[in-house]
């Protein structure tokens, strides 16, 4: 294939990759209030579900290599929302804790994910078999 043949309308990564940058400056505006980047509202809710958790594990929750969360926990835990606290576990590792504010925070910003659903109108079997197809292509493309 020479490079004239290629169509990026055509591509699924230049789908995948221009619909995520496209929806991630749609969170944008409503991130900013609240001082958060998309990477920082993905571990926000993250730990929504699941606080006081390894670093490891959130790493493994969110997709976020190990030296991009290191940043991003570094400007959570500068904002006042998490705390980075030794495990009782092991002494090594280190858990993932929120702060009254970080749990405040989930109150005022549960209405974002509403917003963007009512942006993307799509049916809950749409939303439900996007996200599937998405999973089956990110599982094979980790092994």
């Amino acid at each position: 294939m020479t490079p004239k043949e290629f169509n990026l309308q055509e591509l699924v990564c230049f789908a995948l990759y221009s619909t995520a940058n496209s929806m991630v400056r749609e969170y944008r505006p409503e991130l900013d209030q609240f001082d958060l980047t998309y990477p920082q509202f993905l571990v926000m809710m993250s730990l929504w579900n699941e606080d006081s958790i390894f670093i490891k594990e959130l790493s493994h929750q969110t997709y976020l290599d190990a030296g991009t969360l290191t940043q991003v926990l570094k400007r959570l835990e500068a904002k006042g929302f998490i705390e980075r606290q030794k495990s009782s576990v092991d002494e090594r590792a280190k858990v993932i804790v929120l702060t009254q504010k970080g749990c405040d925070l989930k109150q005022k910003t549960s209405h974002i994910l509403e917003d963007m659903a009512c942006k993307v109108r799509l049916t809950a079997e749409e939303q439900q078999d996007l996200t599937s197809l998405c999973h089956k292509i990110l599982s094979r493309l980790k092994k």
